[in-house]
């Protein structure tokens, strides 16, 4: 671009001094814009070029002036060029508008000084046309009915589907701090008869045989398994005689060790059916207890327990 605008202003020099268009009396700035026409915030290059004697000093516009209906976006400065006794100065501009007219004109000045005056001297106005995008529609123009239906595209009623799970979410909550409790307790029972069930349905396998040393084991295995989850007490790891002490029963401690005998022995198996059956009550007590529970009162061996086990309806 500059190449361009380089050559343009030999062309301008050359043209100063073979053909001498104006008069002496008369020495004007010459202004012309790049172009004949113009859209709307489109960019325009602006030439303004001054010849004078080479003593002159000449000032050209800068971003303080006003280039109504335009708006300067930048400028380019050429040194000068001095052949003989006419010195040639030159700036082109790049300005654009946003004034809606149908035919832009622009003069600018060059501002001379001598002898402590100042002197402005203006360029012969150079006009510029307005592109229009959207063609000028004349009076002539008839206007079409058009009665066929157009169907339209249903937007989708974000705000109502934001309300509408606003309003699910809330109640949702609501439904959770009146019923929370009672069906989380729900689904808790659920689970400790569900546990009740698997355990019975084992351990009466147990009470249906004869029972010797493995049998036995296996029996008191599953036994303290599910007596540890029903009073939460881990028993499992423990010896008869720990068991009696941690569940406070020295009754129960004096079954276990018939079934220790049982187990280490090999002999007494006859012995071991009864205890088996006591275990099976300390274990439905254990049930009872997981039903209730109340975690202020511990698990008594001894307590007496009615065990109601869940309807059909409750189940459901």
């Amino acid at each position: 671009m500059k190449k361009y605008l380089s050559l343009f202003f030999t062309l301008f020099l050359t043209q100063s001094i073979v053909v001498n268009a104006q008069s002496e009396d008369q020495n004007l700035p010459y202004g012309r814009f790049f172009g004949d026409s113009i859209m709307l915030g489109e960019e325009i290059k602006y030439s303004l070029r001054y010849e004078h004697p080479p003593e002159e000093e000449v000032l050209f516009p800068d971003s303080t002036y006003n280039f109504a209906p335009f708006e300067l976006l930048s400028k380019q400065n050429f040194n000068t060029r001095t052949l003989g006794n006419v010195s040639v100065d030159c700036v082109v501009y790049s300005l654009a508008t946003y004034e809606i007219d149908s035919v832009y004109e622009l003069g600018l000045p060059v501002m001379k000084r001598a002898e402590g005056t100042t002197d402005s001297v203006f360029a012969t106005l150079d006009g510029i046309f307005l592109r229009e995008m959207i063609p000028v529609v004349s009076d002539s123009t008839k206007i079409i009915a058009d009665v066929n239906f157009l169907d339209l595209e249903t937007q989708f009623n974000t705000p109502l589907l934001l309300i509408i799970l606003g309003s699910i979410v809330v109640l949702a909550l609501l439904f959770l701090l009146i019923f929370g409790k009672r069906i989380k307790e729900g689904w808790r029972k659920k689970k400790v008869q569900k546990q009740y069930d698997a355990f019975k349905l084992s351990f009466d396998k147990y009470l249906q045989q004869d029972m010797d040393s493995k049998l036995t084991e296996d029996a008191v295995a599953v036994w303290k398994a599910y007596l540890s989850k029903a009073i939460k007490i881990d028993i499992q790891p423990l010896t008869s005689k720990e068991t009696g002490k941690a569940l406070h029963s020295e009754e129960l401690e004096k079954h276990l060790k018939v079934l220790d005998r049982v187990i280490y022995s090999g002999q007494g198996g006859e012995e071991a059916k009864p205890v088996m059956k006591y275990l099976d009550e300390i274990a439905t007590k254990g049930y009872a207890h997981a039903m209730v529970n109340d975690p202020v009162k511990p698990f008594e061996i001894e307590m007496n327990v009615v065990v109601q086990e869940e309807t059909t309806e409750d189940k459901e």
